[in-house]
């Protein structure tokens, strides 16, 4: 005799069954590590988000920053990060968002040394100036092979 797997809003349930509860925080822990995160200092003196909102003024059409969010572990059910959604390029739709950037936090809710092969977030570490050529670059590779024509 087989086993039969349910699935449901294509989630197969007998796998999701196996992972972890999530553990989320209450919404004011929730609110405060993002807190940590938006007024962290970075390398040059800036918080995280004036770094953002410097990027943002000066590179309009290249970059845009999103939402922070508490990311929660999938092995674990453990809250473990603060990611920040952003944009690059003009022509992304709202739900296009990357989501590769923000900082791990300790189980007290502090901000983590940003890990070195984390490259974005490391440019994010280092400051106006070091996010800002990231950006730039990070337009250049993804939205601008070719600079006559953007793509996004």
């Amino acid at each position: 005799m087989g086993s039969i797997a349910l699935v449901l809003f294509g989630i197969n349930l007998a796998v999701a069954a196996t992972y972890p509860k999530l553990k989320v925080l209450p919404s004011a822990m929730e609110a405060q590590w993002i807190q940590s995160v938006r007024h962290h200092r970075t390398k040059d003196g800036s918080t995280v988000s004036e770094v953002l909102a410097y990027a943002e003024r000066m590179r309009p059409r290249k970059f845009k920053a999103g939402r922070f969010e508490v990311g929660y572990n999938g092995a674990t059910g453990g809250a473990e990060t603060v990611g920040i959604g952003y944009w690059i390029g003009a022509k992304r739709s709202p739900d296009d968002a990357f989501v590769d950037l923000g900082y791990h936090m300790s189980s007290a809710g502090q901000v983590m040394p940003v890990p070195n092969d984390e490259a974005f977030a490391s440019a994010l570490e280092g400051g106006r100036d070091t996010f800002l050529r990231a950006v730039d670059e990070t337009y250049r590779e993804t939205c601008a092979p070719d600079p006559n024509a953007p793509t996004c």
